[in-house]
């Protein structure tokens, strides 16, 4: 039986991590969300028994010390696998170059600094809070869902000019990453950041249509964007397969460095 906490479960990848996950019943799946109750009401019409929901916002320490202490109860005081998987991006700013913000400093300014409480700040925090239970497996893994947006190549290669403070963000996540994999190495915690490619949660289809055909520039055989139950089932091969030596590196859903 393998215990696994998602942070950020209300929607999207999370609440799909929600329904993966309990299709195994000998496993134990707690979701963290701000409004836990529209969660649970959600798995409830969707008939998925057995999911665990609990208070827990990334902006809060704590809310998430008070879900980990509840977490604990539920798993013998140790959790195999934690996802974070809850992320700030803004439509107002994600479709803005580094130029577009001549003459909206101040939108920038706030939204960088929701950016990076969220999306950096936030993985501290409920890293920090879930730590000891995670050390207590046998397991002890540890996933932050990231994009593929910090590639470098797929930003040069696509000229993806825009997404600017999401994709600083999780760039600097991706290095906090490094940190807590080099800090944990010699207490077997393995620590990965992932990027789940390109997933159908909610825009447009002409707006996947338009990123296909940009993201085509770095990969060329490149397919579409996937659903999220694709998506969660080859992330979920790949943290399986993930081994220490591998630690601290920025993977994608492929299990390779390449995000598409």
């Amino acid at each position: 039986m393998a215990s696994y906490v998602i942070a950020g479960a209300s929607r999207g990848l999370g609440y799909q991590y929600l329904q993966t996950l309990n299709s195994n019943p000998s496993n134990t799946v707690i979701g963290l969300a701000r409004n836990p109750s529209a969660v649970q009401s959600q798995l409830a019409a969707d008939g998925i028994p057995n999911v665990h929901v609990l208070a827990g916002d990334l902006t809060s320490p704590a809310s998430l010390s008070a879900a980990a202490a509840e977490v604990s109860k539920l798993t013998n005081s140790k959790v195999d696998y934690l996802i974070v998987n809850g992320a700030y991006v803004s439509d107002k700013t994600s479709g803005l170059t580094p130029t577009g913000f001549v003459g909206n400093e101040e939108l920038l300014k706030a939204d960088f600094e929701t950016s990076i409480n969220t999306n950096v700040v936030g993985v501290i925090y409920t890293i920090n809070a879930f730590l000891g239970l995670v050390k207590a497996s046998a397991i002890k893994k540890v996933v932050v869902i990231s994009t593929g947006m910090t590639e470098p190549d797929l930003i040069k290669e696509a000229e993806v000019a825009a997404s600017v403070t999401y994709s600083a963000s999780k760039a600097a996540t991706n290095v906090v990453v490094y940190k807590y994999a080099v800090e944990l190495k010699s207490e077997g915690v393995i620590v990965l950041a992932l990027s789940p490619g390109l997933v159908r949660t909610g825009l447009s289809e002409e707006m996947y249509e338009y990123l296909a055909e940009v993201f085509r520039k770095y990969e060329p055989g490149f397919k579409g964007a996937i659903s999220t139950k694709e998506s969660v089932e080859a992330q979920l091969k790949v943290i399986g397969a993930v081994t220490i030596e591998q630690s601290g590196e920025f993977l994608s859903h492929l299990g390779t460095k390449r995000w598409l």
